[in-house]
Formats: structure tokens, C-alpha cells, sequence
């Protein structure tokens, strides 16, 4: 493995460069050994070092400018500093500016190579990180190639580099929560915790459960009311170094949005019951369905506050606003609900195009998914697409939801429907009916039936099983 690593060597004295490339050179490394820092820290940020050795006293340049320059641009290398013992206190100060550690002149072999060993170690952890932040990023994309989306996307790229506070804004669905995914996976604390917090659970139509979010929210100390039989950090703690989004903001009570005010201003929390402060480094972002300034102006939010949340405004758009994008989020989101091997026909896009769909990308979503899964083929038809509508949106009409757009057919117009159900049990009878037709065509051989349904013969039999189909004819 040691002799993968490449290690740079940056040190005016020619004897010092080949002393150590034969050290290095004898445990296997690639040692490349410079005079300058100008014409190191070219090489530096070409990344493909994986460790740095750098010498206090260089003729050119300032050895502690070099180390801030080397990290400032986010090279993984860990630079290891070689100086003599009057330099003994820059180089514990080069430390304080991203070096990984010093050794002094003349250099112990053994010291400098145990610094190596560690050295390495923490580079590995940091390229692991590095892996997870971009595995996690990729997660959570901003799918689209429209004008609108690659602005939004390059927006939030610019976004994700700073700890400013963000005020997201867009209608239900438009994908508000995953952009501030996008955000913090795609920053500097995408390793760190990321907390998502619902303020809808902040109203006050009961005063139990605005109290129990606000326990959530800032936490509680021991013997703070009844039942607090220990201290409990809230969301505010647990997300230290992270970020928390806080999804429809204005929803927030006027008691908790004053909380959350001093939070912000102060850089401290305090727990129910407590005066103590503790600190916390927590980037917010927040997201709001309605017109915050308005809610500002009818006196429901406070102004001080919406200024401290709105530091950078970004509005994501409506989905009719980029149909085009319409065919990239189906193939995106059916690859991530793990329908892979599933298109949709011509005839069934355009009229996912055509739509205006009132509940965005999270009706789309739906709709899709729930079409994929009554499909029996590989190919996602019209008509499996206007029935999952049909199932969805009357659910959301009679139990108030999200989306509120005309149907495709009525409920009672479909032959699918059965009232009174729910989402789940109308897809498992959609599929109980048609594996009974199914069968019956294929004079119950469960073979055939499986080939006319394109899958697997002994998924097939276990799907029979689980739901309780009944079989007219033994299968061979």
C-alpha cells in the first residue's frame, strides 16, 4: 500500500530533499522533492500529493502563508512541518493554521515516520468523508435540466459554500426540504447532523402540544414540569456543527419565534426550566408556504425575525413553471423507489406534461409510484397513470389534502376504485384482480401467467401466496 502514496517535499536545502526522498523512497513511497514554495504549492493543488513535508524557513515565500493557502483551497493532503529549534514556536503555530504536526531539525527517522503513519491515517478518514458527503449530495439532487433549474441549481451550489441563513420559499411540493438537503450535504457540514423540524406541529389549537414542540425544539432540564424526570437536550443541541431546516416557518407561535430570535442572535440556547445558555454553531434554513412578508405585515410573524431568517432568499418554482423536467424527475424518482427497469409510454408523458399540477413534484411523485407499482410490465401505461391519480386525489378531496386538482376520472367512473379504502389497500385489490385475471387466462398455470406478465415464476408464486389469490386450476 505505501507504495501508492506520493509524497511532496518542499525544502530550500538540496541535502535535507534528498535525505528524506531516500527515506521515503526505503519504505516504499514516491517522494518529490522541491526548492521552492512557489513552485510547491503549484504542485500542492494539483491534489495528487498525499502528504506534504514542509520546511519553516523557505527563501520565497512565508512557510505559515503557504499552509493557510494549501487549506484555505481545500487540499486533503496533512502537511507535516520540518523547522529548527528557534522556529520551534511557528511551527506550533503553523499547526493552529491546518498542519498536521512538526518535527524538529535534525530529523528523527523514526519521530518523522510515526507522524506519517498518522498523518495518512487521518487522510484516509477524511477522503471517507469526503466519499459520504458526495454519496449523500447525490441523494439529494436538484433534479432538472430547465433554465429555471440549472439557475436554482447553481444558486444553491453558491449557497451550500456559506453559513448564511436561507429563506426558502415555493408552493407545497415544490421541493422546498430537499433543496435544503441539497444545501447541507453539499457544504462543509454534510458530515455533521442534519435536523428537519415540521414548525406545523407549533400550533396552538392545543397548548400540550405547542409546549411539546417547544420541549423538542430548545430542550428541558430535569424537574422542569411534571413528568421531566431527567435533563434532555432538544434539536438546537443535538444539531451542533450541523444544520436545521425549518420546514413552514410561519407557522412558528409568537412565544417560539422569540426563542428562536435570541437563539439566533445570542448563539445559545436555553432548556425549559434553565437559565443557563449553551452554545451552539447550527446553520438555519427555513422554508414557508406563504408570503412571509405578508404574514409580517398582518403582525402574525415577527419582522426582526424575518430579517434574521431571510440574510438570502431563494425561490424554488411550481412544477408547471418547468414541465420539461417532467420526464428527468419520473426516470430520477423511479430509480429511487427501486423501479429501475420501469419506463413510461409516449402517450402517458404528454399528458404528465400537460398537467398543472397543483401538488408539484410531491404529487407527481405519488402518482408515479403508485402507477409503477400496479403496473404488471415494464412499460408504465395512460391508463395506470390517470387511475393512480384518480385513487390519490380523491383521497387528498375528502381528507383535505395537498393536491386539489381536477381528478382524470371520478372515483365512481373507475373501475379500480372501492370507497372507503385506503392508498395502500386499493393498490394490494388492484393487484389481487388482476393476477385473478390473469390466471384465469392462463387456465391457472402460474408459468404461463408469469411470462405474460414478464416477471419471475417464483416472485410471482410469492406474491400469490402473500396475497391470498385463489388459483381455478393446479399450475404446473
Amino acid at each position: 500500500m505505501a507504495g501508492k502514496h506520493q509524497i511532496l517535499i518542499i525544502d530550500s536545502d538540496r541535502a535535507v530533499v534528498e535525505a528524506l526522498s531516500a527515506l521515503f523512497r526505503s519504505k516504499g513511497f514516491s517522494p518529490f522533492g522541491v526548492y521552492t514554495g512557489k513552485k510547491g504549492l503549484e504542485l500542492a493543488l494539483n491534489d495528487t500529493f498525499n502528504l506534504i513535508i514542509l520546511d519553516m524557513n523557505l527563501p520565497d515565500i512565508s512557510s505559515l502563508e503557504l499552509v493557510k493557502r494549501i487549506r484555505g483551497l481545500k487540499v486533503l493532503a496533512p502537511v507535516i512541518m520540518i523547522a529548527e529549534a528557534n522556529l520551534r514556536q511557528a511551527a506550533i503555530e503553523a499547526t493552529t493554521y491546518g498542519a498536521f504536526s512538526f518535527v524538529e531539525k535534525p530529523v528523527n527517522d523514526e519521530n518523522l515516520w510515526h507522524l506519517t503513519d498518522r498523518a495518512l491515517m487521518q487522510l484516509r478518514l477524511q477522503q471517507d468523508l469526503e466519499r459520504l458527503r458526495q454519496t449523500l449530495a447525490d441523494r439529494y439532487q436538484i433534479v432538472g435540466h430547465s433554465r429555471l433549474m440549472v439557475q436554482l441549481r447553481d444558486k444553491l451550489k453558491r449557497i451550500a459554500l456559506s453559513s448564511s441563513r436561507l429563506l426558502l420559499t415555493g408552493e407545497p411540493g415544490s421541493g422546498k426540504r430537499t433543496a435544503a438537503q441539497y444545501i447541507h450535504y453539499t457544504s462543509e457540514r454534510a458530515t455533521a447532523p442534519l435536523a428537519i423540524v415540521n414548525c406545523a406541529f407549533a400550533r396552538a389549537e392545543k397548548a400540550d402540544r405547542a409546549f411539546n414542540f417547544e420541549c423538542e425544539l430548545f430542550g428541558f432540564d430535569k424537574g422542569a414540569f411534571v413528568g421531566a424526570t431527567q435533563s434532555t437536550p432538544g434539536q438546537f443541541e443535538l444539531a451542533d456543527g450541523g444544520t436545521m431546516y425549518f420546514a413552514n416557518v410561519d407557522a412558528l407561535t409568537a412565544e417560539i419565534q422569540a426563542k428562536m430570535l435570541r437563539v439566533i442572535e445570542s448563539g445559545a440556547v436555553q432548556r425549559i426550566g434553565s437559565n443557563q445558555e449553551i452554545k451552539t454553531d447550527v446553520r438555519i434554513l427555513a422554508g414557508a408556504d406563504s408570503d412571509l412578508e405578508s404574514e409580517v405585515k398582518t403582525g402574525r410573524f415577527r419582522e426582526d425575525l424575518y430579517f434574521r431568517l431571510n440574510v438570502i432568499p431563494a425561490a424554488i418554482p411550481p412544477l408547471r413553471a418547468h414541465p420539461e423536467d417532467i420526464p428527468l424527475l419520473i426516470s430520477y424518482h423511479l430509480d429511487r423507489v427501486g423501479y429501475v427497469s420501469k419506463t413510461i409510454e409516449k402517450q402517458a408523458l404528454e399528458y404528465l406534461k400537460a398537467e398543472t399540477w397543483p401538488g408539484n413534484i410531491r404529487e407527481l411523485n405519488e402518482i408515479i409510484e403508485a402507477a409503477a407499482a400496479a403496473t404488471p410490465g415494464a412499460t408504465i401505461k395512460l391508463e395506470y397513470i390517470k387511475n393512480a391519480r384518480a385513487v390519490i386525489q380523491s383521497r387528498t378531496a375528502g381528507g383535505g389534502g395537498r393536491a386539489q386538482g381536477r381528478l382524470a376520472k371520478s372515483p365512481a367512473e373507475s373501475a379500480l376504485f372501492i370507497p372507503n379504502l385506503s392508498f395502500r389497500r386499493q393498490v394490494t385489490e388492484f393487484e389481487k384482480k388482476l393476477l385473478t385475471e390473469v390466471l384465469e387466462q392462463a387456465g391457472g398455470n402460474i408459468t404461463k401467467a408469469a411470462e405474460m406478465l414478464k416477471t419471475d415464476r417464483g416472485n410471482l408464486s410469492k406474491k400469490i401466496k402473500k396475497l391470498g389469490v385463489k388459483i381455478g386450476k393446479p399450475g404446473s
